[in-house]
């Protein structure tokens, strides 16, 4: 089994990202064989342009980010996929917990809440600067 998380680069370090809205990098862990794949966001989904069956047909199984628009949220659990949302900005952290079976699903309530952010970052009235 396999998940993915959204990553972006803070200098030389990688961490997770808020989502994969406005992100280029994407960490695949294979829980199987304990290795770590980054690959292009744009990648993902490219080859038939569905983006759930694509990666079901790679082995991913779940979804570690820290928002989830909740039209996301629904395709992903729609399509078989289990999400969860991330504890910190630590891939290394959240592969952890995930493994330990220790994250917190995501809930449509947690994707309510970061809904009102996921959209447009012009169109946002924040000061997070995803």
């Amino acid at each position: 089994m396999k998940i993915i998380l959204p990553v972006i680069e803070n200098g030389f370090q990688k961490q997770v990202a808020r989502s994969f809205h406005n992100t280029e990098l994407a960490c695949i862990y294979n829980c199987t064989n304990q290795t770590v794949e980054w690959v292009s966001t744009k990648d993902v989904g490219a080859k038939s342009g569905d983006l759930a069956e694509e990666l079901r047909c790679i082995g991913i199984r779940a979804v570690i980010s820290t928002q989830m628009p909740l039209m996301a949220l629904g395709f992903f659990v729609e399509s078989g996929l289990s999400v969860y949302r991330a504890a910190s900005e630590s891939i290394e952290e959240n592969i952890r917990l995930f493994t330990a079976n220790q994250l917190e699903p995501m809930t449509t309530t947690l994707a309510s809440v970061s809904s009102a952010c996921s959209g447009s970052c012009s169109a946002c009235k924040t000061t997070c600067n995803s």
